[in-house]
């Protein structure tokens, strides 16, 4: 079963819905036209939020895709400490605005995920499928702070940075990597939850799987062999035992299986 499917219809295990809930945060992300492919096949957002200055992000990318995709924010979340223009706040409802003290234990990023499983509650669905948009860069405490969400019960799924795409791989798992280039890095990295365990099979990079690493990251820069470069055919992995996580650039595209 595709774990991505067109909008409006997520669908997770045992056939039950979800909705797909995108968050925009602050710090460098992709440009609007690099993301292009990506939405055309996860479809429009079912429910938006804007997080501090990601309000600022999410407007490029409305403004980007008018007409295409809708990116109206549902929430703006966050202390606003980083937002260069506070006055953006008053284009919109105050009743969608949740501020929060500039001092405290949860990143606006964490905040805007909470948010975000609220709304998959309130609609009678598990969880969602949530789109990480931003938080590349800046602080380094921010960002591993993103980095070892992926490891808690409520997490993004999809993180799109400036130049690369993180995806959250659940085991059991099988996915496949298409649009990649011979000089293209893939890495899979684990989750906080240990630097050891899980196992992985794969087939088409220049190094497999049983030369991956046993701890820490089990392979870094690896690249598509020049015979699924010149066949076309996507690379393929499948994860069990643990959750990894996918490092991919930007531009390329993968297909999850459950």
């Amino acid at each position: 079963m595709i774990l991505y499917l067109p909008v409006n219809n997520y669908t997770l295990q045992n056939n039950q819905k979800s909705i797909h809930a995108v968050i925009f945060t602050g710090g460098l992300y992709p440009e609007p036209e690099a993301t292009e492919v990506y939405w055309q096949r996860h479809g429009a957002p079912d429910y938006v939020i804007a997080a501090d200055s990601g309000l600022e992000t999410l407007r490029l990318y409305s403004a980007f895709f008018s007409g295409r995709y809708d990116f109206t924010p549902r929430k703006i979340a966050g202390d606003f400490d980083s937002i260069s223009d506070r006055t953006l706040l008053s284009l919109y409802p105050d009743e969608i605005i949740e501020s929060f003290p500039k001092d405290k234990d949860y990143t606006d990023t964490e905040l805007a995920v909470e948010l975000a499983y609220n709304e998959a509650e309130r609609c009678g669905v598990r969880q969602p499928e949530i789109t990480l948009i931003g938080g590349d860069g800046g602080r380094i405490d921010h960002l591993l702070c993103i980095y070892d969400s992926f490891a808690s019960a409520r997490h993004a799924n999809v993180w799109l940075c400036k130049n690369q795409a993180v995806y959250l791989l659940n085991a059991p798992c099988r996915c496949f990597i298409d649009g990649l280039s011979v000089s293209d890095n893939v890495s899979l990295a684990r989750t906080t939850v240990s630097r050891t365990g899980g196992s992985f099979t794969s087939h088409g990079f220049i190094w497999d799987a049983p030369v991956f690493r046993k701890t820490g990251m089990p392979s870094l820069s690896n690249r598509i062999s020049e015979e699924y470069y010149r066949s076309g055919k996507p690379v393929q992995l499948v994860t069990e035992d643990a959750d990894f996580l996918l490092i991919v650039p930007i531009h390329a595209q993968v297909f999850i299986d459950l």
